[in-house]
């Protein structure tokens, strides 16, 4: 997706903004470059619900952890948000600058349906080599966990917001 038409789907973004979210990605597989199927497979996300952010007033990430873990029983301020590992948030927007390429910061909210791709054929998830899961952070113990992911926006195939899509 281009960035102007990215920055489009979330002009009215006042706060908080729920979307409908579409992706193509080449997941990075265990074994560097042995592996044989590296670069070869493709992960097709479509229908992921998600929340994205303009953090005008603070990290909503961090907010929403907070109120989690209240909702939990337990000590909001056992969580504490570290800097950002890579990249720079753009101001007043959920949109990420990393050596001159744009990604789009997003807290998921439901995953949508996923097929994987080898060379373009349909591959079943276990029979990838050396996939394996992200683990998400101990976010202060909370068992509801805040889920942010960030995704490149030429790996973005669709955003849909307020009734309205964008490719």
């Amino acid at each position: 997706m281009e960035l102007k038409n990215a920055q489009n789907a979330l002009a009215s973004l006042a706060g908080g903004t729920f979307a409908g979210m579409d992706t193509c990605t080449v997941p990075v597989l265990k074994g560097g470059k042995k592996n044989p199927m590296q670069g070869r497979v493709t992960k097709v996300m479509t229908g992921a619900n998600v929340m994205c952010f303009s953090n005008t007033n603070g990290s909503a990430y961090n907010a929403m952890v907070k109120r989690r873990l209240a909702a939990e029983g337990k000590d909001p301020e056992s969580f504490q948000l570290s800097p950002r590992a890579w990249g720079e948030r753009v101001p007043g927007t959920s949109f990420v600058e990393h050596k001159g390429k744009h990604y789009l910061e997003v807290i998921f909210l439901r995953a949508g349906s996923v097929q994987f791709f080898l060379d373009g054929a349909p591959i079943a998830r276990n029979e990838i080599e050396g996939l394996e899961d992200k683990e998400e952070g101990t976010q202060g113990g909370l068992e509801n966990k805040v889920v942010i992911r960030t995704f490149a926006l030429d790996s973005v195939t669709a955003l849909r917001a307020d009734g309205t899509e964008w490719r």
